[in-house]
């Protein structure tokens, strides 16, 4: 492993050596090349007592960013990272992209993830290549890849989970600059029902090859000059089985008729819909802007890896203004609910409210006031809902937050206390006695700076108290956290040498037992010249619940080097 790791980093100072000598010319003054980055080293070490290590006894590492830009504004960005992970060797060029520049062209090769809008191509990594053009007001992009890796499972490793090799496409055509514009797009991708041979199908690894077509929609829109509309849709044409019967596309709608003529409908073909717009108005005095969003259930596209379907939500938004920017009031309330096929045995509705108040009448002083509110309420889909089990819950938070500062010419002070309150009501009186719990906890803040010098102080007292859910009679009672925390930071030798320390010590009570939890850090580092530099820190950490076996100790340090050109 160390070999390997020091193979890796003499091979990366050649690499870093050899785009040096290319950046400069013959005569070493003009630069034909323009190179940007850095490159990190690291070792440390690590030791634990009355537990079993959580980290490497001696961890090291090595990282390097080198952005290279040719003539002609082209850019050239690559990185890698290194690091001794378990007693094993990372490979660390297994996904490797670059996504070069010029003026209005840009192109995309390797593992690369690229966003078109939020319904359609968002964000999944794929393996292969790609344009984006944006001449003028035309906006113009395409990539093509591989958006998962074939994977065989055998009976000598009946634990991996398979997968078909899946590619496809996506491009976008558009008008207009990037604040305001229409974009159509397109995404189709299917797996390869021959990538993978000699799979061991069991009810947890049985899959299925798929395809999808999805045609989209993404704008925004200044109508005029306060009023603006944000619009992103998209219809998807889902099929979960390639190997399904074939059916005729059905129905007169245009979308059903299109869609069935670019991809083979089946009976595990689905149709779904998603849909998300907002109208704004913004002005001098404030704004406010309302908001829709509707996900068909079991909406899905293949160029994403995550959505939420199966909700509709409303919300609207408002901010306002006063006394000449010294005052803002802003809030928004929604509701959401699922069920949207009314299939459910339950629908879940949920109302989401939250106001912000901000009051700075003087530079020196200032109140922030927060709120929100989250409620969620279940009625009977289907079936009948039973009252036991019915979730309804009423999430409440509040925060003030109070800043007063004296700045001086020599010495700066900033007092900063900060409440909060959470509570969360069970109004299932059937749970409640189960569900329901309230926090509190209060920082009260206290920072100094010395102007000249740079010298820095600082106070943290914090107090915390939370109501649990009675367990038993044994375990019944309020948890509460509180301590201090101080910290100081100072520059020696004309600020080339930064120094910083820092101390907490929390007391813990919970179910009649004290215990405490002790922390201290150090940290230091020195600039050598003006691209190089090393650190290092030191923290300690004890913790003792009060259970004679959660009683542990440990000490972290690190050295580093880095330089930058």
């Amino acid at each position: 492993m160390k070999a390997s790791f020091t193979c890796f980093g003499i091979a990366l100072m050649q690499c870093f050596y050899c785009l040096v000598g290319v950046a400069q010319s013959t005569d070493g003054k003009s630069r034909l090349v323009q190179l940007s980055g850095g490159l990190n080293a690291y070792a440390g070490l690590y030791r634990s007592g009355g537990i079993a290590g959580r980290n490497q006894p001696n961890p090291f590492g090595l990282s390097g960013a080198i952005t290279v830009s040719l003539p002609g504004g082209i850019t050239l960005p690559f990185s890698a990272v290194l690091g001794n992970q378990g007693t094993s060797f990372r490979q660390p060029f297994n996904q490797f992209g670059l996504s070069p520049s010029y003026k209005w062209a840009t192109v995309h090769a390797g593992y690369r993830n690229v966003t078109f809008s939020p319904f359609t191509l968002a964000g999944h990594t794929f393996l292969g290549g790609g344009v984006e053009l944006n001449p003028g007001l035309l906006r113009i992009g395409a990539v093509y890849g591989r958006f998962n890796k074939a994977i065989s499972s055998s009976i000598a490793d009946p634990n991996i989970i398979p997968s078909f090799k899946r590619t496809g496409y996506a491009f976008k055509v558009g008008y207009g600059k990037s604040n305001n514009y229409v974009d159509l797009l397109v995404l189709r991708a299917r797996d390869d029902t021959n990538s993978i041979s000699g799979m061991v199908s069991t009810p947890e690894q049985s899959i299925v090859p798929a395809e999808n077509l999805v045609v989209g929609l993404s704008s925004r829109l200044l109508l005029v000059k306060h009023i603006s509309v944000e619009v992103d849709a998209a219809v998807s044409s889902y099929t979960r089985d390639m190997r399904s019967s074939e059916v005729a596309a059905e129905g007169s709608n245009f979308l059903a008729k299109f869609l069935g003529k670019m991809i083979t409908p089946r009976l595990s073909t689905q149709l779904t819909q998603a849909t998300q717009a907002a109208l704004g108005y913004q002005s001098k005095w404030g704004s406010v802007k309302l908001q829709y969003k509707r996900i068909d259930p079991n909406f899905q596209t293949m160029g994403a890896y995550y959505f939420q379907s199966d909700i509709q939500s409303y919300t609207v938004a408002p901010t306002l203004n006063l006394l000449k920017g010294k005052a803002r009031i802003a809030g928004s309330y929604g509701i959401q609910y699922d069920n949207l096929a009314k299939n459910k045995n339950v629908r879940t509705g949920r109302t989401i409210g939250s106001l912000m108040v901000s009051l700075n009448p003087q530079p020196e002083f200032g109140v922030d006031i927060s709120l929100s509110n989250y409620g969620l309420n279940q009625k009977a889909g289907i079936r009948p809902l039973i009252d036991t089990l019915r979730i309804a819950q009423n999430n409440l938070s509040a925060t003030v937050n109070l800043r007063y500062s004296i700045l001086g010419q020599e010495m700066s002070h900033v007092f900063n206390a900060t409440g909060t309150h959470q509570q969360l009501s069970d109004l299932n009186e059937n749970t409640a006695s189960s569900t329901e719990n309230n926090n509190e906890n209060i920082n009260i803040g206290y920072f100094l700076t010395h102007n000249q010098s740079g010298f820095g102080a600082n106070l943290m007292l914090s107090y915390t108290q939370s109501g649990l859910p009675s367990i038993d009679s044994s375990m019944t009672g309020n948890v509460k956290f509180y301590g201090p925390t101080l910290g100081t930071n100072y520059s020696f030798f004309k600020k080339k040498l930064s120094t910083s320390a820092n101390f907490s010590y929390l007391v813990n009570q919970q179910f009649g037992i004290t215990g405490k939890v002790m922390t201290a850090s150090a940290n230091a580092g020195y600039q050598i010249g003006k691209r190089q530099s090393i650190s290092l820190s030191l923290n300690y950490l004890n913790s003792n619940t009060g259970q004679v076996s959660e009683k542990f100790d440990e000490v972290r340090g690190s050295f580093g080097y880095g330089i930058t050109f």
